[in-house]
């Protein structure tokens, strides 16, 4: 049996991100990040004896009439289609498409929406979609792929939302897998690794998984959504073994550890750090964290094993919206991170939420103020989705904030969300003057092209300036 694994063109002229609680366009670091789903659910599927194809269009460049052929081309039974709220009404598309070029063709899609809105998803789709995958998809696919192969009733199989007699059915959610260990290493050599490069150094990169789940109450993400609340680990010899693999088999060097808060546990981070440093590895990686969950002897080790770059979700210079989102943090633990990780000697990226519930003119001026005050090397500006899955979400439409349902507008470089106290249009209007306001001080400039070492890394990086003054 043939599975094809995708994620689908972009909707428009920007690669676009689909992993999980992230859901953007290239934005301010001009690159795409490796498709660590697909390549996992493709591992566990060729695990178990399937042909298995992965085209991860975005970074290929594959338009539609470009699928087309490679799905007349392959041939699967069965294509397993990779999914985002921005990029939606697009993605619902590609199952029509592909029965209207290979009519036997089985369509089931994944990823944070179409698990939380699977009625609305199937009825957008129309008649042609088949399945939909709930939370995380590896063994819900791999379960799915075997009931089809074996031609037995897919109708127990849990985590999955189908067509019945006209009707949509869904069936009990699957639980959370609990054995990361056991998971094979993702199916990088089913990609072509040289779409995925970092900013400035131009060099190859991959995505590594740390952990699974985020125990925090942040109401304007949807991290649970995907992975659960609990706090699933691998193990450090996991992990290093992976990135051993990676070094072996793809000469790569350059990581992102990924999970949704890399430090909540200092002791595994501590124990990875000290595998790294055992094994003699000399590679380089980044991370995010929480700014309550580092401390100066953690990042020391963590510079000491590699680490280059940590992204702190910062979110608001105002402690009163910090609190309404319920983020948990302090604006001074968001200080005390940063100048710790200045120490260490490692770079600082900061993210920002700009229009979060409370937010007005005089709490946006105050994150702007913060984010110049922060030693940080890079920020990201983000105006808050209001993406299916988080409570952000049902509170917007309750409160009747929406300035429109259209889906493609539900992404982190356009608001949407028209409050009391300021619109949606003015907070865009802050968003990007806060951007050329962080990026255009002679302090940041300066810094980021001492970062260029090289011809190659100046042609690299003339290239990344180009996609963001565009972008901005």
């Amino acid at each position: 049996m043939k599975i094809h694994l995708i994620n689908p063109p972009s909707p428009g002229d920007y690669p676009f991100t689909r992993e999980g609680r992230c859901m953007q366009k290239e934005g301010v670091w001009t690159t795409v990040w490796p498709p660590i789903s697909l390549a996992t659910i493709g591992a566990v599927l060729r695990e178990h004896g399937f042909d298995v194809k992965i085209n991860d269009c975005p970074s290929e460049r594959i338009r539609i009439g470009g699928l087309k052929e490679i799905l007349r081309d392959y041939r699967p039974d069965l294509l397993i289609i990779n999914t985002a709220t921005p990029s939606i009404l697009h993605d619902l598309t590609i199952p029509h498409i592909a029965k209207e070029t290979l009519p036997g063709i089985k369509t089931a899609v994944f990823g944070i929406h179409v698990g939380t809105l699977p009625e609305d998803s199937f009825e957008t789709a129309g008649g042609d979609l088949d399945y939909i995958i709930h939370n995380e998809p590896e063994f819900t696919a791999l379960e799915l792929a075997e009931k089809l192969e074996n031609g037995i009733d897919f109708g127990g199989i849990s985590g999955l939302s189908h067509r019945r007699n006209g009707y949509v059915s869904s069936n009990p959610a699957r639980q959370y897998y609990r054995e990361l260990d056991e998971l094979p290493f993702p199916a990088w050599n089913l990609l072509n690794l040289n779409n995925y490069r970092l900013p400035f150094s131009g060099r190859k990169f991959v995505m590594v998984m740390t952990s699974r789940g985020c125990p925090f109450d942040c109401t304007f993400c949807v991290a649970q959504s995907y992975y659960g609340k609990k706090v699933r680990k691998r193990s450090a010899k996991r992990i290093v073994d992976e990135l051993e693999w990676n070094i072996k088999n793809f000469k790569i060097k350059d990581f992102f550890f990924w999970s949704e808060s890399f430090t909540i546990v200092k002791k595994n981070i501590h124990e990875l750090c000290d595998e790294i440093l055992r094994r003699d590895l000399n590679i380089r990686w980044v991370c995010n964290s929480r700014a309550d969950n580092v401390d100066l002897d953690l990042l020391q080790k963590m510079r000491k094993a590699g680490c280059w770059m940590i992204s702190y979700g910062v979110e608001s210079g105002d402690q009163k919206i910090l609190d309404l989102c319920l983020k948990r943090i302090t604006v001074e633990q968001v200080r005390e991170a940063v100048t710790l990780t200045r120490k260490a000697g490692i770079d600082i990226a900061g993210h920002f939420v700009l229009g979060l519930p409370g937010d007005n003119e005089e709490t946006l001026r105050r994150t702007s103020a913060f984010s110049k005050e922060l030693d940080l090397d890079y920020a990201q500006f983000y105006c808050a989705a209001p993406w299916p899955g988080s409570r952000l979400y049902d509170t917007a439409k309750k409160e009747g904030w929406l300035s429109n349902e259209d889906w493609s507008q539900f992404e982190q470089s356009t608001s949407i969300l028209n409050y009391p106290d300021i619109s949606a249009e003015r907070i865009m209007q802050l968003r990007d003057r806060m951007t050329k306001s962080f990026y255009f001080r002679p302090k940041i400039v300066w810094r980021t092209l001492k970062k260029v070492k090289n011809f190659r890394e100046f042609v690299n990086f003339t290239r990344m300036i180009r996609g963001f003054l565009d972008w901005i």
